[in-house]
């Protein structure tokens, strides 16, 4: 009897000495993120912890391993194309949510017939195409849309002339670009509110939508489309440059376009539609129609030599990370500045890497919903030590 009591007081003790001990790793680890975001160097007593998370999703391109290739920038190719994307990764986690409703999508290239009449041969694969997909109500939604949005996409293009080349911002070119994008958006709406109609007659949960933020990355301009509260965000030399709004129901002219609608925007739990959804647009939601709009709101942007590289997230991020700290932590990992200051902790320098660091951030910055992340590299850039810098200099001097 008195050993039973002993061995179960043996195991109190170990289970206790186990939760102490985890409780320090998960201490550390936060402290070493919140250091990583504020641009100083972390204790040394923290050791990186990057377990495999159930419910983590990645994907990456193949460049996108350990250790990226050597620096290197790159320059427009003849006519003022700039070739494409260095490398990209992609990281989707459950995060402290119960379920994954998050879905991204990496097309690289994005395949886009020939208009009639024009040659097959060549320039159809300039074209890369990244999406962030924030279900609601259920993953149903933003599945669908990974699955679809490309392949309509690329037919609107090829029924409007466009993709084979990757045209500019200015004139005709962008506003094809911006015809293509709202008609791929309204038909994969469709077919979403076709099958929810379907979903209601049979007595099935039907009140599912997801918000969707998509770009395409050409030789010429970034195309960003936006219909909800993700968001896409360039860095160009060093500065956050967003590249969508978030369609937010507070926003004023969101207010005034549900209003006019014949919709009221309450807070309940903050601002909602409704009092029901924290987002204005989304695909799906046929119930909520025509409060909830599909229509997204796209900017057409010429790439230049400062572009760095591109964001893309849900709401799980940017609920909790700033625009700048998210660019300032990318462009570390990416610049190779962690790699060279802190090699056991952060020896990585590719796309996927910086998304992961963005995807932990979030989550040790208290993030309550799925995250995911997309980082899309356009140039190379490399850091260089301040001594370096200082010698580099005085030799310049004597010179």
């Amino acid at each position: 009897m008195s050993s039973g009591g002993g061995e179960a007081g043996t195991q109190d003790h170990v289970t206790e000495r186990q939760l102490t001990r985890l409780r320090r790793l998960a201490r550390r680890r936060r402290l070493e993120l919140r250091s990583l975001s504020l641009g100083v160097a972390p204790p040394a007593a923290a050791k990186r912890v990057r377990p495999a998370v159930p419910g983590t999703s990645s994907d990456s391109s193949p460049e996108s391993a350990k250790v990226a290739p050597a620096p290197r920038l790159q320059g427009p190719l003849a006519g003022g194309r700039w070739p494409k994307c260095l490398s990209h990764g992609a990281v989707s986690v459950i995060g402290r949510r119960r379920k994954m409703e998050d879905a991204v999508s990496v097309v690289s290239p994005l395949l886009v017939a020939a208009p009639a009449g024009e040659d097959e041969g060549g320039g159809g694969d300039d074209l890369e195409f990244f999406a962030v997909y924030d279900g609601h109500g259920g993953a149903l939604v933003a599945d669908i849309c990974k699955e679809r949005i490309q392949v309509v996409l690329a037919e609107e293009l090829a029924r409007l002339g466009l993709g084979r080349r990757g045209g500019g911002a200015q004139g005709e070119e962008g506003a094809r670009w911006r015809e293509a994008m709202e008609a791929c958006f309204a038909r994969v709406d469709g077919q979403v509110c076709v099958m929810e109609m379907e979903m209601e007659r049979n007595e099935e949960d039907h009140k599912v939508g997801t918000t969707a933020v998509v770009a395409v990355v050409g030789p010429r301009s970034i195309v960003v489309a936006n219909c909800g509260d993700s968001r896409a965000v360039l860095c160009r030399a060093g500065v956050p440059v967003p590249l969508s709004d978030d369609h937010k129901p507070e926003r004023p002219d969101e207010t005034e376009r549900v209003e006019s609608a014949g919709g009221y925007v309450l807070h309940w739990n903050g601002w909602r539609v409704w009092g029901v959804l924290s987002t204005s647009r989304a695909i799906g939601d046929q119930y909520m129609k025509p409060f909830i709009s599909a229509e997204p709101e796209v900017t057409v942007t010429d790439r230049t030599d400062k572009d760095e590289f591109l964001i893309l997230a849900s709401d799980g991020l940017w609920d909790v990370v700033p625009n700048d700290t998210a660019c300032r932590v990318a462009r570390n990992c990416l610049s190779g500045r962690l790699a060279a200051k802190f090699p056991d902790k952060y020896p990585g320098t590719s796309a996927s890497d910086a998304a992961a660091m963005l995807v932990e951030l979030a989550i040790s910055k208290g993030s309550e919903d799925n995250v995911s992340a997309v980082v899309v590299e356009l140039n190379r850039t490399r850091w260089v030590p301040r001594a370096a810098r200082s010698g580099r200099a005085a030799q310049n001097g004597r010179t």
